[in-house]
């Protein structure tokens, strides 16, 4: 039997804290996210929603959504090292598809790691393209593409 994620959004200050804390320590130091409360804080300002992926209670990796001009915007962490080859990744992926097509939306931008080889592996298995531009302040995330039909 497959492993299923459910998926949360972090809507109070005690759900942005618990998505927090899930792996604290392993992205304290991520040059793809600022993994701090006030990092995670600034995102929300400026528009994106915090979601969490769980499975058997536990907070297994923490999802960025936003919608902008008809567009679902998506970024997220690594899976919990513990939690890695069970296919959540691609549940996340499937998730993230599902939100978009039930929002209306004909396109979604993932931002991946330039150096995640396993995240980048998994945008191209589900169809993403490279677009070809870099963000951040050191441009370690690259833009991802996919239409949705």
């Amino acid at each position: 039997m497959e492993s299923k994620l459910t998926f949360k959004q972090s809507k109070s200050g005690k759900d942005i804290v618990d998505t927090y804390n899930f792996n604290v320590e392993v992205f304290a130091e991520s040059k793809d996210f600022g993994w701090s409360l006030e990092e995670i804080k600034k995102e929300i300002k400026k528009g994106w929603k915090l979601y969490s992926a769980n499975y058997d209670g536990h907070v297994i990796a923490a999802i960025y959504l936003r919608i902008q001009d008809g567009v679902l915007y998506t970024k997220n962490t690594p899976i919990r090292i513990d939690y890695q080859g069970k296919g959540f990744s691609h549940q996340i992926k499937d998730y993230v598809e599902d939100f978009a097509k039930k929002n209306k939306l004909k396109k979604i931008i993932n931002f991946c790691p330039i150096d995640s080889f396993r995240l980048i592996s998994l945008n191209e298995r589900h169809g993403y393209k490279k677009t070809g531009n870099k963000i951040g302040d050191n441009k370690f995330l690259e833009e991802w593409e996919k239409k949705i039909s």
